[in-house]
């Protein structure tokens, strides 16, 4: 049967759109989930400031496949652009759509994310969501369902769906009439964004389709204190040479602390240097990478293989602390919306799933597709630490001092490549590239 133009939408947030009446019982929303009040079982004192249980296999499985997406996107977006994102926020919305997706739609879900065993990868979605953090440095997972009142839904979407989005996903359940009252979803649904990101995205929909169905939202909020912080007197105005052009930006700086450092060796002349900054009392740091040398990091970088990526990354997490005599980045605010990631989606493979005719969404309800999917992101770093926080809507109609042979210089004053990472998981929570400044 034709399936009629009802749309799901992803944007942190997705929206499920299609035909029907008749609705489940949802229950009362859950609390969001926070570093202070998420139940947990089996507790460990990592010694890091986090108390968290991680079956290593699965976590394993949910790492890759994160990282894999991550490069991936990566690797797809305008290379002469600025890029920020967070492959875990997009896989944790795309996860909670893949519960109820079936036949060939859930096969090209679980390739794009690199889902070998469905049962694993919930199981350390949900683990990693209820990591519980300390106070200086932490990262806040929240997952919410929008459902249309009077839709007629599947016979089993409690068993199918929304239990299984609850019980993995602490998916928090509301209901809106979307057709009667669409600013009043509206306003509710970025008030779930704002709320869930500490203000940081206020807004994720500014219009809401008629036929919306369902909506559903990830947003994730990280905030975290570097475990040395720069002085605010030695940030002054510098060049920073970016690919537009030099523009005089402000810029931090620090003098002989210690950081994990690696130089990779020289192809053609040009290497690639990597510093990780870590966050006090977690196992999470901002790895940056510039060119050693000449050349630019963004055709070194693209050069690697993913593999070669991962192993750049985890070079830094075994490296020596080195002694930085000087240490150069920018202080920036950065917002960033994923344009046309639609396309990008169904270009790594998630193509029936917008596809009105094949997509298979019947554990949710028959004739649904996804229309589109929304991806905003934003990061502010400054002296003291940094902020960082994603929206993702899918919308269905949503030590020791080491021998110095010379001062080792790390000023990041032109393009660089950047993410933050766990260290404990190895999984990327955001990825960006810094190629102009404002």
């Amino acid at each position: 049967m034709k399936k009629r133009v009802c749309a799901l939408l992803l944007v942190f947030c997705m929206f499920v759109g299609t035909a029907g009446c008749g609705k489940p019982q949802p229950e009362a929303p859950s609390g969001p989930q926070g570093h202070s009040d998420v139940p947990q079982t089996e507790n460990g004192d990592t010694g890091d400031g986090s108390i968290v249980s991680y079956d290593d296999e699965e976590m394993e499985l949910l790492r890759n496949g994160v990282n894999t997406f991550a490069y991936n996107l990566y690797e797809r977006l305008d290379g002469e652009e600025n890029v920020f994102f967070s492959p875990y926020s997009l896989c944790s919305a795309l996860s909670l759509l893949n519960l109820g997706a079936g036949t060939e739609t859930k096969e090209e879900l679980d390739i794009l994310m690199g889902i070998t065993d469905a049962a694993a990868w919930n199981n350390a979605m949900r683990a990693y969501l209820e990591t519980q953090w300390q106070d200086d440095t932490f990262v806040l997972t929240a997952n919410s369902i929008w459902m249309r009142e009077g839709k007629e839904w599947a016979e089993e979407i409690e068993a199918d769906f929304l239990n299984p989005a609850k019980d993995f996903y602490r998916s928090e359940l509301y209901e809106s009439d979307f057709a009667k009252d669409p600013k009043g979803a509206l306003e509710r649904i970025n008030k779930w964004a704002s709320d869930n990101t500490e203000g940081m995205i206020p807004q994720v929909l500014n219009e809401l389709p008629a036929d919306t169905a369902m909506i559903l939202m990830n947003a994730v909020y990280f905030e975290g204190k570097w475990e040395a912080p720069f002085m605010e007197e030695d940030t002054y105005e510098q060049i920073f040479a970016g690919t537009a052009g030099e523009k005089e930006v402000e810029m931090m700086h620090q003098y002989n602390e210690y950081y994990a450092y690696v130089e990779t060796d020289a192809i053609a002349g040009c290497g690639i240097k990597g510093i990780a900054l870590p966050y006090e009392n977690s196992p999470l740091v901002m790895k940056i990478f510039i060119p050693d040398g000449r050349g630019d990091i963004v055709s070194l970088f693209d050069a690697l293989s993913i593999e070669e990526k991962e192993a750049l990354l985890d070079s830094l997490d075994n490296a020596d602390r080195e002694k930085i005599t000087r240490l150069t980045i920018p202080k920036f605010t950065m917002e960033q919306e994923i344009k046309g990631l639609n396309a990008l989606l169904q270009k790594m493979g998630m193509k029936t799933a917008f596809d009105m005719d094949n997509a298979d969404f019947d554990k949710i309800a028959e004739e649904l597709y996804v229309s589109w999917v929304l991806h905003k992101a934003k990061i502010e770093v400054n002296e003291q630490g940094t902020k960082a926080s994603a929206v993702t809507t899918i919308v269905t109609n949503d030590a020791c001092a080491p021998m110095e042979e010379e001062p080792i210089v790390f000023e990041a004053d032109r393009p660089f490549i950047y993410v933050i990472q766990d260290t404990r998981t190895g999984m990327i929570l955001f990825m960006g590239r810094v190629n102009n400044l404002d």
